[in-house]
Protein backbone atom coordinates (compact mmCIF):
# COMPACT_ATOMS: atom_id res chain seq x y z
CA UNK A 1 0.00 0.00 0.00
CA UNK A 2 1.26 3.63 -1.19
CA UNK A 3 0.39 6.71 0.62
CA UNK A 4 0.26 10.11 -1.24
CA UNK A 5 -1.40 13.01 0.34
CA UNK A 6 -3.07 11.77 2.94
CA UNK A 7 -5.10 8.81 0.42
CA UNK A 8 -4.03 5.19 0.36
CA UNK A 9 -3.61 4.12 -3.05
CA UNK A 10 -3.75 -0.09 -3.13
CA UNK A 11 -1.81 -2.03 -5.35
CA UNK A 12 -4.45 -5.03 -6.03
CA UNK A 13 -3.21 -7.88 -8.65
CA UNK A 14 -5.90 -10.14 -10.73
CA UNK A 15 -5.55 -12.41 -8.36
CA UNK A 16 -6.69 -10.03 -5.53
CA UNK A 17 -9.69 -9.19 -7.21
CA UNK A 18 -10.38 -12.68 -8.28
CA UNK A 19 -10.03 -13.57 -4.16
CA UNK A 20 -12.65 -10.72 -3.40
CA UNK A 21 -15.15 -11.96 -6.21
CA UNK A 22 -14.92 -15.32 -4.70
CA UNK A 23 -15.95 -14.12 -1.25
CA UNK A 24 -18.15 -11.94 -2.47
CA UNK A 25 -20.05 -14.91 -4.18
CA UNK A 26 -19.77 -16.62 -0.77
CA UNK A 27 -21.48 -13.85 1.19
CA UNK A 28 -24.24 -12.76 -1.38
CA UNK A 29 -24.67 -16.76 -1.08
CA UNK A 30 -24.78 -17.11 2.88
CA UNK A 31 -26.81 -13.78 3.03
CA UNK A 32 -29.40 -14.81 0.40
CA UNK A 33 -29.18 -17.97 1.53
CA UNK A 34 -30.38 -17.19 5.42
CA UNK A 35 -32.81 -14.73 4.59
CA UNK A 36 -34.68 -17.58 2.56
CA UNK A 37 -34.62 -19.65 5.46
CA UNK A 38 -35.71 -17.52 7.65
CA UNK A 39 -38.47 -15.70 5.97
CA UNK A 40 -39.75 -19.26 4.70
CA UNK A 41 -38.98 -18.49 0.90
CA UNK A 42 -40.85 -15.28 1.74
CA UNK A 43 -38.07 -12.56 0.65
CA UNK A 44 -39.51 -9.92 -1.10
CA UNK A 45 -40.93 -7.87 1.41
CA UNK A 46 -36.91 -7.59 2.69
CA UNK A 47 -35.86 -6.59 -0.65
CA UNK A 48 -38.14 -4.10 -1.37
CA UNK A 49 -37.96 -2.35 2.43
CA UNK A 50 -33.59 -2.59 1.45
CA UNK A 51 -34.69 -1.20 -2.34
CA UNK A 52 -36.24 1.61 -1.27
CA UNK A 53 -34.07 2.72 1.57
CA UNK A 54 -31.44 2.79 -1.27
CA UNK A 55 -33.82 4.92 -3.92
CA UNK A 56 -34.19 7.47 -1.11
CA UNK A 57 -30.48 7.82 -1.28
CA UNK A 58 -29.55 7.86 -4.58
CA UNK A 59 -28.54 11.43 -5.65
CA UNK A 60 -31.36 11.68 -8.15
CA UNK A 61 -34.87 13.89 -8.62
CA UNK A 62 -37.02 12.82 -11.77
CA UNK A 63 -40.46 15.09 -11.67
CA UNK A 64 -43.11 12.56 -12.29
CA UNK A 65 -40.75 9.88 -14.22
CA UNK A 66 -42.12 7.08 -16.00
CA UNK A 67 -41.27 3.23 -15.47
CA UNK A 68 -38.92 4.04 -18.93
CA UNK A 69 -37.19 6.85 -17.50
CA UNK A 70 -36.57 5.24 -13.86
CA UNK A 71 -34.83 2.45 -16.10
CA UNK A 72 -32.56 4.14 -17.95
CA UNK A 73 -31.24 5.48 -15.37
CA UNK A 74 -30.64 2.92 -13.00
CA UNK A 75 -29.07 1.21 -16.07
CA UNK A 76 -26.58 4.18 -15.98
CA UNK A 77 -26.02 3.97 -12.43
CA UNK A 78 -25.58 -0.08 -12.53
CA UNK A 79 -23.84 0.04 -15.51
CA UNK A 80 -20.54 -1.52 -14.14
CA UNK A 81 -22.48 -5.16 -13.42
CA UNK A 82 -25.38 -4.99 -14.95
CA UNK A 83 -27.09 -4.41 -18.61
CA UNK A 84 -30.87 -4.20 -18.81
CA UNK A 85 -33.15 -2.84 -21.06
CA UNK A 86 -36.98 -2.51 -20.95
CA UNK A 87 -39.69 -3.38 -23.59
CA UNK A 88 -43.00 -2.78 -23.19
CA UNK A 89 -43.53 -4.80 -19.77
CA UNK A 90 -40.24 -6.86 -20.04
CA UNK A 91 -37.10 -6.19 -18.61
CA UNK A 92 -34.31 -8.09 -20.10
CA UNK A 93 -30.83 -8.31 -18.32
CA UNK A 94 -28.08 -8.90 -20.99
CA UNK A 95 -25.24 -9.05 -18.56
CA UNK A 96 -25.45 -9.31 -14.39
CA UNK A 97 -23.32 -9.51 -11.78
CA UNK A 98 -25.88 -11.70 -9.21
CA UNK A 99 -25.43 -14.23 -12.60
CA UNK A 100 -21.69 -14.30 -12.43
CA UNK A 101 -21.91 -14.35 -8.35
CA UNK A 102 -24.41 -17.39 -8.89
CA UNK A 103 -21.98 -18.98 -11.64
CA UNK A 104 -19.00 -18.91 -8.82
CA UNK A 105 -20.75 -20.63 -6.27
CA UNK A 106 -22.55 -22.83 -8.58
CA UNK A 107 -25.92 -21.64 -7.46
CA UNK A 108 -28.71 -22.27 -10.01
CA UNK A 109 -29.54 -18.86 -11.44
CA UNK A 110 -33.09 -18.09 -10.56
CA UNK A 111 -33.39 -18.97 -6.83
CA UNK A 112 -33.09 -16.96 -3.86
CA UNK A 113 -30.41 -14.50 -4.46
CA UNK A 114 -32.04 -14.11 -7.92
CA UNK A 115 -34.89 -13.36 -5.78
CA UNK A 116 -33.61 -11.37 -3.24
CA UNK A 117 -32.22 -9.05 -5.84
CA UNK A 118 -35.22 -8.53 -7.99
CA UNK A 119 -37.33 -7.41 -5.03
CA UNK A 120 -34.25 -5.00 -3.80
CA UNK A 121 -34.52 -3.69 -8.09
CA UNK A 122 -38.18 -3.75 -7.69
CA UNK A 123 -38.36 -1.60 -4.62
CA UNK A 124 -35.60 0.83 -6.16
CA UNK A 125 -37.76 1.67 -8.85
CA UNK A 126 -40.71 1.97 -6.19
CA UNK A 127 -39.05 4.43 -4.45
CA UNK A 128 -38.33 6.26 -7.37
CA UNK A 129 -41.58 5.97 -9.00
CA UNK A 130 -43.75 6.46 -5.39
CA UNK A 131 -45.40 3.03 -7.06
CA UNK A 132 -45.91 -0.23 -6.34
CA UNK A 133 -43.75 -1.91 -8.61
CA UNK A 134 -43.95 -6.32 -9.07
CA UNK A 135 -41.12 -8.27 -11.08
CA UNK A 136 -41.83 -11.90 -12.26
CA UNK A 137 -38.66 -14.09 -13.42
CA UNK A 138 -40.57 -15.03 -16.80
CA UNK A 139 -36.90 -16.70 -17.80
CA UNK A 140 -33.10 -17.56 -16.55
CA UNK A 141 -30.09 -18.10 -18.33
CA UNK A 142 -27.22 -16.29 -19.97
CA UNK A 143 -30.28 -13.55 -20.62
CA UNK A 144 -33.00 -13.50 -17.93
CA UNK A 145 -36.26 -12.32 -18.58
CA UNK A 146 -38.53 -10.22 -15.98
CA UNK A 147 -42.26 -9.18 -16.65
CA UNK A 148 -42.71 -6.30 -14.69
CA UNK A 149 -45.92 -4.37 -13.12
CA UNK A 150 -46.43 -1.18 -11.91
CA UNK A 151 -49.49 -0.91 -10.02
Amino acid sequence: MNTTDSQYILDLTQEDYQKATVEVAFLLDAFASTIDNIMGGNTAPVGRIAGRDTASKLPVHLPDPALEDIITLLSEQMHAGFAFTLAGDRLQFKSCIIREMCAIRRIETGGALCHLFHSYFDGIINGLLCRPVKSTIVSVGDECQLQTAVQ
